[in-house]
């Protein structure tokens, strides 16, 4: 928690993305075992110094993704046809196995479709990560690929996500197959990008006290998912800041109120003019010893008429 940044209240978001990003960071790259040893030591001396490590490791962890992650999405510009294609499956010799899940995990979000990443080693023997999207059950998917005689030598997981050995002489048939099997299994309307909104909410409307009713919901989670807020007609209120070359933070305006809001991972997105409807999270922002509502942008579109 010191190494991490982190201070009670610990919220679902602190252990998924600051805490176990760390403690999964060295089983990614190489063995689990200084987790488990920060996990189980009573000296603070080497507790600090392990999760030193384990956070050095979990930024080596993010370089190795970053890399892997900027070379799939350059292969798969080069072909993919989202009027085409329901699946995507990349793979490439010397990628980190440990680290493919999250690219295949960052690749589905982007294209809004299913993804398999795979690496091989030296000797073309290789292992991939799936993820999904709702409305294709990856493990039904792979069974269906695997009766197909299209060279997965073994597979596993659950309706979301999915691990596989496949042979690098396997992979140009396996991806034909996977694409197909997609095809088949997923409609129209499941392929279309698309946000369940949970309630239209005016800047006028969030304040602390509504932040408190909103906390009395926790924890988030898949069985309790963390309400979706909608706002009509937000102006931006000059140009964004970018942070940390990847993430947007926006003043926002809807009539006389403003509002800061982060879009992470926005950096790269073309936005419509202005104005904007706007999705969006609310969580506790603590600044100054001051708490605050913070929001997170999930999605924007040009403004459409009520």
């Amino acid at each position: 928690m010191q190494v991490a940044g982190v201070r009670p209240p610990i919220l679902p978001d602190d252990i998924g993305y600051r805490l176990g990003p760390r403690l999964n960071a060295a089983g990614r790259l190489s063995t689990a075992e200084k987790s488990l040893r920060l996990l189980l030591t009573n000296d603070e001396d080497q507790a600090s110094a392990l999760a030193t490590e384990l956070d050095q490791q979990n930024r080596a962890r993010q370089g190795v993704e970053k890399e892997i992650l900027a070379a799939a999405i350059v292969a798969i510009e080069k072909q993919f046809d989202a009027a085409r294609d329901a699946a995507i499956v990349a793979g490439a010799r010397g990628w980190h196995p440990g680290v493919l899940g999250i690219v295949a995990s960052r690749i589905a979000r982007k294209y809004h479709r299913p993804t398999i990443v795979i690496g091989f080693d030296e000797n073309g023997a290789g292992k991939g990560s799936g993820r999904s999207i709702d409305g294709l059950n990856l493990v039904d998917a792979l069974t269906r690929c695997a009766s197909r005689d299209c060279g997965i030598e073994k597979f596993g997981g659950h309706e979301m996500a999915a691990g596989l050995a496949l042979h690098e002489d396997n992979f140009p048939k396996f991806a034909e197959e996977f694409c197909s099997t997609a095809r088949e299994l997923l409609s129209e309307e499941a392929l279309q990008r698309s946000l369940r909104l949970d309630h239209e909410l005016p800047f006028t409307n969030i304040d602390v006290e509504f932040l408190r009713w909103h906390e009395l919901l926790q924890p988030f989670g898949n069985g309790n998912p963390q309400p979706l807020f909608f706002a009509r007609a937000v102006q931006p209120v000059g140009a964004p800041r970018i942070s940390n070359e990847k993430h947007l933070i926006f003043r926002l305006r809807q009539g006389d109120r403003r509002r800061r809001a982060v879009y992470f991972d926005g950096a790269t997105n073309e936005f419509p003019p202005p104005p904007w409807d706007i999705a969006f999270r609310i969580g506790v922002d603590e600044y100054g010893g001051e708490t605050l509502v913070g929001m997170r942008i999930e999605s924007l579109r040009a403004a459409e008429r009520a």
